[in-house]
């Protein structure tokens, strides 16, 4: 009867075991999914430092086959790695933030990366700062060239609010 009890014991936690595997669910998310992260704190150029605090939260739902990945209002930090302030001759400010990895609403976190990783742009007073020093150069000779260090670039000035555009860094696999 002891016998006959314990292999209905172990069919019943082996029945338990099969069951609970079938309802694992998994998700591919790829890499380069869209995510749009909104600013909780304002970041400027001109006051921030290198380990500096980001704040954010996920704008919208990130869904992946009809399933939420990452839910609309997921707080996302970050950190200040780099500053590079204004300069003359219309160079801009730079200020770089890396981006700590998510919690998703599956186990497991997603890294993300800004979607415009790398791009330099330039601005109207670069171009302005160019065209001074190469028309002060054409006009007045040497002393022409000084013109172009008398226009600054511009500070980087992010608002509460204001958005940034990221996407999933790299493939990663989510299960529940």
């Amino acid at each position: 009867m002891r016998l006959v009890a314990m292999v209905l014991v172990v069919l019943f936690i082996s029945s338990l075991t099969v069951y609970a595997a079938a309802e694992v669910e998994k998700v591919t998310v790829p890499q380069g999914a869209e995510v749009v992260l909104i600013f909780d704190k304002a970041v400027s150029s001109k006051t921030a430092k290198a380990g500096d605090a980001v704040a954010m939260h996920v704008r919208d739902d990130v869904k992946i086959s009809d399933k939420v990945v990452l839910k609309s209002g997921t707080k996302v930090t970050g950190a200040v790695a780099e500053v590079t302030g204004q300069k003359r001759y219309g160079v801009n400010a730079k200020l770089r933030i890396v981006l700590n990895p998510v919690q998703s609403a599956y186990d497991g976190t997603l890294t993300l990366e800004p979607r415009s990783k790398g791009r330099q742009v330039g601005g109207k007073k670069t171009n302005e700062a160019a065209g001074a020093t190469a028309g002060g150069a054409i006009v007045l000779g040497p002393v022409g060239l000084a013109g172009g260090y008398f226009i600054r670039g511009k500070a980087v000035q992010i608002k509460v609010g204001d958005q940034l555009v990221t996407e999933v860094s790299k493939t990663t696999i989510l299960q529940r």
